[in-house]
């Protein structure tokens, strides 16, 4: 019996040798069927996640204007008088000061309130993004929303 012989009648070689093209890999079916489960899947958390960013944007705007304005209380407390530098948030654009509306630029430096005055956010999406007002003279927290920002922090009693 030649080399050549003897290799081809082992065990492991005429294994090899047996297995059929095709064997191995996924079917269609299969594939069709994970590209299907992944679309459901997909469906399903896109949207979630979207809302999830949503109230963290709205969240972080009002824990800003919250602290922006304890800052300034004790600044105020502290010296009679401070300043704060306009924040950047990402969905809203819109800080205003109590004198007429009036827009700020955002990294701004603005006195801080002594005994009255308004501190207002307002985001760039009214329908997505509740607007934030906190009143130094009557310390009310208050917040004006529809539709979607309803559900984003701001009460339908227009509190915070």
């Amino acid at each position: 019996m030649t080399f050549l012989q003897e290799y081809l009648q082992r065990p492991k070689t005429r294994k090899v040798l047996s297995k059929k093209l095709g064997d191995e890999g996924f079917s269609l079916i299969e594939l069709v069927v994970v590209v299907a489960v992944l679309a459901v899947l997909s469906a399903i958390a896109i949207p979630n996640f979207t809302n999830i960013s949503n109230k963290a944007r709205a969240a972080a705007a009002s824990a800003t204007m919250s602290t922006l304005v304890k800052e300034c209380a004790a600044k105020v407390a502290d010296a009679g008088s401070g300043t704060y530098t306009v924040p950047t948030l990402n969905g809203y654009n819109g800080w205003t000061t109590s004198t007429g509306g009036t827009a700020l630029t955002v990294g701004s430096a603005q006195a801080c309130h002594v005994s009255s005055g308004l501190y207002e956010l307002t985001s760039s999406d009214t329908t997505q993004y509740p607007t934030w007002r906190y009143d130094v003279g009557s310390a009310a927290k208050t917040c004006v929303a529809s539709g979607a920002a309803l559900q984003r922090g701001c009460s339908s009693a227009g509190t915070w």
